[in-house]
């Protein structure tokens, strides 16, 4: 799938004190590499590891395309949004490059997102919960990123003032989604179950991976395709 920037008006609306990110808020990261992940069923998406006050881990991104090879629209614009906050102009481009990663520091080769890497941004993520399996699960939604100075992609694009869209993005920083298995499934988790599934061990969080690239091939327009 290429991709190509859009700056139209419509593609760039806007919408702690741990060093490991799992609780809603907006955080000063720095990208150490956005990878490219393609499920089982040949959907694909993009995910982030990034450093947090020096802390690596791993944020899983939005799918991207549908496994008919359809763009999905809100990870598309996520993505979008996120080339123009890191200067791109024309098209993203990916190498495949090898990264030691997880508790062991294996050797894992990525599909990466060229413009991505080693990039300081804010990023707002947003505490989902639900039911899988029977057990409760939190993932950490990526809902918007902005440039290190604040600035978002339209403020960017037209030359704006800088950080109106991330005062309105503050309201909203400590929300916290409860989601159902699936679509018109009513079996979301109450506040007070998570709550207790918390004091009872919490879950694992994210893998943590380094970012000292090994290999690197040559690039290629996204989404890996020429």
């Amino acid at each position: 799938m290429k991709f190509k920037v859009n700056k139209s008006k419509e593609a760039i609306a806007d919408g702690g004190s741990m060093n490991f990110i799992g609780k809603s808020g907006i955080y000063d990261v720095v990208i150490d590499f956005a990878s490219l992940a393609v499920s089982s069923g040949g959907a694909e998406s993009v995910n982030f590891n990034i450093d947090y006050n020096g802390k690596k881990q791993t944020v899983w991104g939005p799918y991207v395309q549908s496994k008919q090879g359809k763009e999905i629209a809100i990870g598309a614009n996520l993505i979008n949004k996120l080339a123009i906050i890191a200067g791109e102009d024309d098209q993203l481009t990916t190498s495949e490059e090898s990264f030691p990663v997880g508790k062991d520091q294996e050797e894992k080769e990525f599909t990466i997102i060229d413009q991505f890497s080693d990039l300081p941004v804010k990023m707002r993520v947003q505490e989902e919960y639900s039911f899988y399996k029977g057990q409760i699960n939190q993932k950490m939604v990526i809902k918007a990123f902005f440039r290190e100075d604040g600035a978002s992609a339209e403020e960017i694009v037209n030359d704006s003032e800088i950080g109106v869209a991330l005062l309105k993005e503050q309201k909203y920083a400590d929300h916290i989604t409860y989601a159902p298995s699936s679509k018109g499934a009513n079996d979301a988790p109450t506040p007070e179950e998570v709550a207790e599934w918390a004091a009872n061990g919490y879950g694992k969080g994210n893998s943590s991976s380094s970012t000292t690239a090994k290999t690197v091939a040559p690039k290629k327009a996204m989404f890996g395709k020429k």
